[in-house]
This record gives structure tokens, sequence and C-alpha cells, in this order.
């Protein structure tokens, strides 16, 4: 494994493979009489704020193991490759910084590499790290006692390294209550009838062979019981008096995950990156409507936008970190990946993207001036079809 991170790092231009967004052209047009034919919506990202940051869940290890991947030896090569690569995507969807929970920092063996290939996003202050203090070996101290049971402890002899011990690192606090007390405070309430560990508890008290209500008061006080562990999903399975099915396994592992990106999307009122190849990686925080509205975004959506403005190949594989930081300043690209996650107007993208593709100067960009002269003229296309707020088509046409 070292020799392949390795050769990643060197060259610092680490991308997907070529088939990793195929299935982004689902998303298809054809006009008929003066209308756009489309396929259903790519889910219901709401309402789309670019001021918001971007969480970077995509190389979290156990909401990736909820999809079957594992961060480790197993596909360490592949999860670096599809995180950086995740990570243009992720870059473009937003206007402020992309955010990393510090725990990754220790848990991921690959991350310094990971790191020091976005160097210029670090230095820049648009990649930034999350934790209760701003000093990440006082942060890795209070881990080290949240992992003390797990033999493979990340935290006991991990250094601060690499990029990470740059004081161009920019720190995020986190201001709400903890991800452990927001499980917790969820914990109890999904035991119940009709709750999403109901089915959890059922089986537990059937397999146990104790007094009912025993059961059920010892499951809720899992969160105390854990004793200040991390609230993850092995060291909560430890506190379970018998051994759980597979199903229910992957229902806690879930549940867990969910709660744990709920959380932090919460309290650091950010969004994030979904549709990914792993999966959608939102461990089901989309059935949450009303609280995760317009926080949830489709890689396959901006990925299809940005072949439709003949950009794809110059973001995934051609533009350094400075170009695509100034490729999503541009006041017409904010514009036209508004209104791709708007659905009250993609048909209307849809039809500008076609109205733009007539236009000589418009061809699949190789170089930063010519994707800003795409973006800029579908921009153009798209200001045309918008009077007084509402999108319609020019008075020539």
């Amino acid at each position: 494994m070292g020799d392949e991170l390795e050769r990643l790092a060197t060259t610092q231009q680490v991308w997907a493979r070529r088939d990793a967004f195929v299935a982004a052209r689902d998303i298809y047009v054809t006009a008929v009489l003066g209308k756009a034919v489309t396929q259903p919506p790519l889910g219901a990202e709401g309402a789309y704020k670019r001021e918001r940051p971007l969480f970077v869940q995509y190389t979290n290890p156990e909401i990736l193991a909820c999809y079957g991947v594992d961060v480790g030896e197993r596909h360490a090569a592949l999860s670096l490759t599809q995180a950086l690569d995740a990570t243009r995507l992720a870059l473009l969807l937003t206007d402020r910084h992309l955010l990393i929970p510090a725990s990754y920092i220790f848990e991921i063996a690959w991350y310094p590499i990971f790191l020091g290939c976005m160097e210029p996003l670090v230095r820049e202050g648009v990649l930034r790290y999350v934790s209760p203090v701003p000093d990440l070996a006082d942060y890795r101290e209070m881990k080290v006692h949240e992992y003390r049971r797990d033999r493979h402890n990340p935290y006991r002899h991990a250094p601060v390294r690499g990029v990470c011990s740059d004081r161009d690192f920019t720190w995020a606090p986190r201001h709400g209550g903890g991800t452990a007390a927001g499980i917790g405070d969820l914990w109890r309430e999904a035991l119940q009838p009709g709750g999403e560990l109901h089915g959890i508890a059922r089986g537990t008290t059937n397999r146990w062979h104790r007094p009912r209500g025993r059961a059920e008061r010892l499951l809720a006080r899992t969160p105390e019981r854990l004793e200040g562990q991390a609230f993850i999903a092995r060291f909560v399975e430890r506190t379970i008096p018998v051994p759980l099915s597979p199903a229910e396994s992957a229902s806690l592992a879930f549940f867990i995950s969910r709660a744990y990106l709920r959380s932090y999307l919460l309290d650091l009122d950010a969004a994030i990156l979904t549709d990914l190849p792993p999966g959608d990686l939102t461990c089901g925080l989309g059935r949450q409507t009303t609280s995760m509205q317009g926080r949830l975004l489709s890689a396959r959506r901006l990925d299809s936008v940005l072949s439709w403005l003949g950009i794809r190949d110059f973001v995934h594989r051609i533009a350094d970190w400075d170009e695509l930081l100034r490729l999503r300043a541009l006041p017409e690209f904010g514009f036209v990946i508004d209104r791709a996650y708007d659905n009250a107007s993609s048909n209307a993208l849809r039809i500008a993207v076609l109205d733009t593709r007539g236009s000589r100067n418009f061809r699949p960009a190789g170089t930063y001036a010519e994707a800003t002269s795409n973006v800029q003229a579908l921009a153009g296309t798209m200001a045309d079809f918008t009077i007084n707020g509402k999108t319609t088509w020019r008075d020539d046409r």
C-alpha cells in the first residue's frame, strides 16, 4: 500500500477512474415544441445556499464502512483517489470553505497525503479542521481517552504530522453540544415503538431472556454506559448484552452515522456532497427533509452540469487548485450552479445549454480561459431568460 500511496502523492494529480461518474449521464434533455422534457429531479436539494460551507463526510471511516468501504489497507488507494476527486466538486459548491473533523487526521493513515495534495487550500484557509479545541495535540489527548478500550487506539502514539502542524492550517470551532451528546439525545427516542432502533430493542429483549423492562432500561442507559467512549457502532455493540444480527448491526451503524451527520450539519450550518461512487453517503439523512433542506448536494447533478458546460474534464483532470478557486469565484459560475440546484429553474438551464452550444466559441475546455468563456456564455444565455426574477424566453424568440 505504501508505494502506491507515495506514487499518488508525488503526482499530486490524482483522478478517479474515468467511469466513476458515468451515472451522471442519466440526466438528459430534448427540446420538443419549445419545451424541455426531462427526467425527474435528482433528489430534493431545496434551498441551496452557496454561503454554506461543505462538510467533508466522504472520508469518514464509519460512514464509508456503512457502504462496504474500508479506508484502511483494503481500499486505501481507491479511497484517497476518490476523496481528492470529490474535493474538486465540493470546492465548486461553496463560496466559503471545506470542513474536516480533526479525527480524520489521526484515524486515517493516508490523510497526511490527502492534506499534502491540497496544501494550497490549507494555506488559503479554504480547507479547515473542526474540533472543540484549537490545538491538535490537546485534541489528540482528549481522543486517547475516548478510544482507551480500543485495541488499535489510533490516537495513542499518533504524532501531529506534516501539513497538520503548519500554523496556516485554520481551526473551525464546533459550537454545538458535541457529537456524543447529540447522538445520545436521539438514542432513547429511537428505541421506542416506531423508532429507528426499536427492532434492535425488541430483538435484544427476546434473545437476552431477561424481563423486558430490564432490557429496555439497559439499552436506554447506553450513552451513560459508554463512560465517555466515542459514540461509534463498535463501542456501542460492546454495551449490548447479546450479539446483534448482521441486519441489526447495519441498522445501528447507519443510525449512529446518520445522527453524527445531522449533528455536524446543523451545528456548523453546513452542506454535504452526496451521490458519490461509493454511494449516496448520507446514511439515510435525506429522509429528514425539513432540517436537511438544501444541505444534501448531488455530485451527479453537478457533474452533469459540468459536462453540459464542456468543463468536466478541465475540472477533474486539468485544473489546479488555484484555477478551481478562481472558477468558483466567477459570478457567472455561481449563477449557473444556483440554477442547477433550483428545480424550478432546471428546465431553463437545460434549454439554455442547447442554445449556447450553438455558438462557435463554445467547445470542450482545456484551459482556464476556455472554461471561463463557456461559463460566461451559458450565464449570459440564462440571464436573457430571466426577467423580473422569473425564467422566461427572450422576446426575440
